[in-house]
């Protein structure tokens, strides 16, 4: 993968110049980081890998460089280069002349808009040779005149050019805009850059455009949104498909590019944060305005901090600024958004596609939808999970007819997810069921155990009780409920599915979404798979132990992330968690005490016990 420093682009902010009924003028800052500067000025001068490179006006004048440094004090960006300089005549045909001399080219780098607005250009000044430790001294003047003649012409050939992205972000915003009966183009002023400026950061270029509203009346009646109608709510849920398919391409785009841990594990949980707010939006009866908008807008409030971590890392090839255009971007769309409703925000399938375009070019799919749903090697390798999968994870055989009248007769000839397939627990069958599911859960664990689990050896112990317990506040170890004769797979309101309520839609790609409910053996490697994860990658990795309650918060947090999402890791030891969320987390630690002491769940409080 080539090396080319990454891009930062700065946080949005928009100023307002105009009636609300005419047009608005908005402001975003593009910030080019110091090392992708630094690249360019390394490519205007022809340095190689290694920071080196010649210049020669003859064959007896020429210029050693190396060394090459870009920095920003009093808001001047500076420019260093060390140079070895050979001056000389050609006398015969030999060069005569004094040997190399060495020293240091120092100038200022002053940036200015071109005439287009669409790019940045350079204007070397202030050029002076200093002797490599900085002190002043004495040099020849063909070695001023060489370093003046040789690298002061590339150097105003260094630009910054915007113009593609500008464009991208001309089409991106009327793509974002809903259609109106007007023709004309909801951008007045085409985006262009207005001003730039040194930054600690790097440059900071002002991006700048203006946008028309719609014509409205200034009293216009501002009332909620009606709810969306039938047509209307199937064509938001396509789009909020669309959007995870997005989002997925991208975060995983990016956490595979990345050598930090903490930050790719950052990102797959923004995955799963947003895939499951997407969920939870899809079972809304009857949604009020357009809630594809806001799970957009809030999984960039997530991604953009992510983001802007990426830049002191080499992630991508970045010499088109696509990482920068791509964070400007997402923050044109959130001021325009800020604009208010007069101006519309619109998420559409078509935008998202324009906008992952701005990020991956020609590498953007067509459409991010039908939704993957079996495993991706890819994705359970960010994950830190087996890439083959569960090793527990076979086709189940077909039962005999015989077997499917009497399953738990047969436990003993058959394998156990055999026989508990489409069994429903009930006053009849409690014990022996119970029992047949402890010994199905020791089976697993102990293959998935055996299989390089990664939970650190002084933390083992808590893990078979935490399975346990988990699948016992999930289901009460039900994959079947409804009449013996007629089993159904559980399910809840969000589509969490079997034994282990594994949201399908939230870890498709990491597990097959349809053998999450036709197997119930893979259901439960999937869920130990998934509390394994939740307990390493972040209890763990948190210092979740660390905090008072010592290891058994390791516990806590791991079913509370497994319940709710990453973001609800510390929800156990927070005073702003919910009544609900609380007596969640209480009544799991309750049934994980007794799993650990006594071994058994508490069946008393699921079913009625038979007498």
């Amino acid at each position: 993968m080539a090396k080319i420093p990454a891009v930062l682009a700065a946080l949005f902010a928009f100023a307002l110049s105009a009636p609300v009924s005419a047009e608005l003028r908005v402001s975003v800052p593009l910030v080019v980081d110091l090392p992708h500067l630094k690249g360019l000025a390394g490519q205007a001068l022809g340095l190689d890998e290694d920071g080196r490179g010649v210049m020669e006006a003859d064959r007896c004048n020429r210029l050693d460089l190396s060394d090459l440094e870009l920095t920003v004090a009093d808001r001047r960006l500076l420019l260093s280069l060390a140079l070895e300089a050979t001056t000389g005549a050609d006398i015969l045909g030999r060069c005569r002349g004094p040997g190399p001399l060495s020293s240091r080219l120092h100038l200022e780098m002053k940036p200015q808009i071109d005439a287009e607005g669409g790019a940045v250009v350079f204007q070397p000044s202030g050029a002076e040779l200093r002797l490599p430790d900085g002190g002043s001294g004495l040099f020849s003047r063909p070695s001023r005149a060489l370093a003046e003649a040789l690298v002061v012409p590339r150097l105003e050939g260094v630009i910054v050019d915007v113009s593609g992205l500008l464009a991208s972000f001309d089409r991106m915003i009327e793509d974002f805009m809903p259609e109106e009966t007007d023709p004309a183009p909801r951008l007045s002023e085409r985006g262009r850059l207005v001003a730039v400026a040194a930054t600690p950061d790097g440059l900071r270029a002002e991006l700048d455009f203006v946008v028309r509203a719609p014509a409205v009346s200034p009293d216009r009646d501002r009332s909620p949104e009606p709810t969306l109608r039938p047509e209307e709510q199937l064509e938001w849920q396509r789009v909020e498909d669309e959007l995870d398919g997005f989002l997925t391409v991208l975060i995983v785009r990016m956490a595979a590019q990345i050598d930090e841990r903490d930050l790719q594990l950052d990102f797959l949980a923004l995955l799963l944060e947003t895939r499951q707010r997407i969920a939870e939006a899809l079972v809304e009866d009857s949604p009020a305005g357009d809630p594809v908008r806001a799970l957009f807008l809030e999984a960039w409030a997530g991604l953009r901090p992510l983001l802007a971590r990426l830049e002191p890392m080499d992630v991508a090839d970045d010499q088109d600024l696509r990482l920068a255009g791509f964070i400007a971007a997402g923050d044109v769309l959130t001021a325009l958004d800020a604009l208010g409703p007069e101006f519309g925000l619109e998420i559409s399938r078509e935008g998202l596609r324009r906008l992952a375009r701005v990020l991956m070019a020609g590498e953007a799919p067509v459409s991010f939808t039908p939704l993957p749903l079996v495993e991706d090697e890819t994705l359970r390798r960010l994950f830190g999970m087996d890439p083959d999968g569960p090793a527990t994870g076979r086709q189940l055989p077909s039962l005999k007819w015989w077997q499917q009248i009497l399953p738990l007769a047969y436990a003993n000839v058959v394998p156990l997810a055999d026989s508990l397939r489409g069994v429903v627990a009930g006053p009849a069958n409690l014990d022996e069921y119970i029992d047949l599911v402890g010994q199905l859960l020791d089976e697993i664990l102990a293959e998935h155990m055996a299989d390089g689990s990664r939970i650190p050896a002084e933390h083992r112990a808590l893990f078979d009780p935490l399975v346990r317990a988990t699948a016992w506040r999930e289901s009460c170890w039900r994959h079947y409920v409804g009449p013996a004769d007629q089993p159904r797979v559980i399910r809840s309101s969000v589509g969490a599915i079997g034994m282990m309520q594994i949201m399908g839609r939230v870890w498709r790609g990491m597990y097959d979404v349809h053998r999450l409910e036709a197997e119930l053996e893979y259901n439960i490697a999937a869920g130990i798979g998934i509390l394994e994860h939740y307990l390493v990658d972040y209890a763990i990795r948190r210092g979740e132990h660390e905090q008072p309650g010592g290891a058994d918060n390791l516990v806590r947090a791991t079913y509370a992330a497994y319940n709710g999402g990453p973001s609800h890791l510390a929800r156990y030891r927070r005073d702003n968690t919910s009544a609900s969320l609380r007596a969640i987390d209480d009544r799991f630690w309750r049934e994980f005490e007794q799993i650990r002491a006594e071994g058994w769940p508490p069946v008393a409080g699921c079913f009625s016990v038979p007498e």
